[in-house]
């Protein structure tokens, strides 16, 4: 049981926040000479949805998840919001978010920033937000380079990826292409980096799954599967087994358990919100969403379906039955629509943007918004494997014997990644 230090208020629940007066517990801010000065009505008026959103951030041990929850907060309710609330969502999400978040915002601020005025508060708001918005965008764009072959895999300011110009070994850089560094001689594909380790298939070995640390050391295989289509979700490694028909299986970090979660033949797999969304090899390619144990199986279309993204809700995908044009929906199937009438492939969505290569137009890479309008070819490469990081296109260009080229968002500074 906690007692409020301020007001004596007993708690039979581990809370961070007394609802009565306002004072935040916690590590390091106990040892503040003084509560927070905060009414009782904005207390009534915020307590409880600070509590639960404490309890939905604790139920969620993915740091992927916590972020996305966490963006959802600061975009719909720290605007508004007062100075008592901002520090008590900071303080009751920061802790949880990882080491790389805390380092980022909380070790040299959170100590200091509860003393300060509403300019401290908001300085802070914005630096949550714009990091929540990065991570957010990494979260969505996941899905959208494993469908094209996994090749580039950002993780903060750091780039991991599949060399095509050195036989698809590991390589690492910094975000601005410094820093290269081969990690080792393995031909991967389907990269995925993930706290202290990168996950990815490798071709050099039957297609297994391995993991290795960031500095190239520690090299583990976890399972002896063919593998494909890496996802990592609520510290589990989710992929198609191609020794199965692309039966969908899940690992745990460490390869010790493996399980298999359905035999349909999953494709192009995407988790979010604890439901999986899949191509489905065994029922011509729709488009199915099920829970993480495989029950709850729903068909979500008649099309024939490839190159599945996820973005702000909609499912994106290139429809085969309609001479491969793009197409969105809900998650649930409904409201589908056709969103641009090009013979497209290598589909990724990333922001506000659909990337994709217009076999229409000789596979040159081109871009639209997310409901069709403001085409804009970016080049005239033969575009192949568009995979997209925070500052860069990445893809493989036919016209130059499938090396990998780069391009900014625009359209500008094409260059050869060398």
């Amino acid at each position: 049981m906690l007692m409020c230090p301020v007001c004596g208020k007993n708690f039979v629940v581990n809370v961070a926040f007394c609802e009565k007066c306002g004072w935040l517990f916690g590590n390091d801010i106990t040892a503040l000479a003084d509560p927070l000065c905060v009414s009782p009505d904005d207390i009534r008026a915020y307590d409880l949805r600070v509590y639960e959103a404490r309890m939905k951030i604790q139920n969620h041990i993915n740091d992927n998840m916590i972020a996305v929850f966490a963006k959802k907060l600061s975009t719909e309710q720290l605007n508004a919001v007062p100075n008592a609330l901002l520090a008590e969502i900071f303080n009751s999400v920061s802790p949880l978010l990882g080491d790389a978040i805390v380092k980022k915002l909380c070790d040299d601020k959170k100590r200091s920033f509860l003393t300060e005025e509403g300019e401290r508060f908001l300085y802070i708001k914005n630096e949550i937000e714009e990091y929540f918005a990065n991570i957010s965008e990494t979260i969505t764009n996941m899905n959208g380079n494993t469908v094209n072959d996994g090749l580039f895999y950002q993780l903060d300011n750091t780039v991991f990826f599949s060399n095509p110009n050195d036989k698809g070994h590991l390589y690492r850089m910094n975000k601005d292409g410094t820093n290269l560094k081969r990690l080792n001689y393995d031909s991967c594909y389907s990269v995925f980096a993930y706290e202290n380790y990168i996950y990815y298939c490798n071709a050099s070995d039957n297609c297994r799954i391995y993991r290795i640390r960031k500095d190239g050391t520690a090299s583990k295989a976890l399972n002896n599967d063919i593998s494909c289509y890496i996802t990592i979700y609520d510290n589990y490694v989710y992929y198609s087994s191609r020794s199965d028909r692309y039966g969908l299986y899940r690992l745990t970090l460490d390869g010790t358990e493996r399980k298999r979660i359905d035999a349909d033949g999953a494709r192009e797999i995407y988790i979010i919100d604890n439901v999986i969304y899949y191509q489905s090899y065994r029922h011509k390619d729709r488009i199915f969403s099920m829970n993480l144990d495989g029950s709850n199986k729903k068909q979500l279309n008649d099309d024939d379906s490839s190159f599945l993204n996820y973005s702000d809700g909609r499912l994106y995908y290139c429809n085969a039955s309609d001479k491969n044009a793009i197409y969105s929906m809900n998650t649930d199937g409904s409201d589908r629509k056709k969103i641009c009438s090009d013979n497209c492939y290598y589909l990724n969505v990333y922001g506000d943007h659909i990337y994709y290569s217009n076999y229409s137009d000789k596979h040159c890479l081109c871009r639209i918004n997310k409901d069709g309008s403001d085409k804009k070819i970016l080049n005239r490469d033969e575009t192949s494997y568009i995979n997209v990081t925070a500052d860069w296109i990445y893809y493989k260009n036919r016209k130059d014997k499938n090396s990998v080229y780069k391009i900014k968002h625009d359209g500008s500074d094409w260059q050869r990644l060398e």
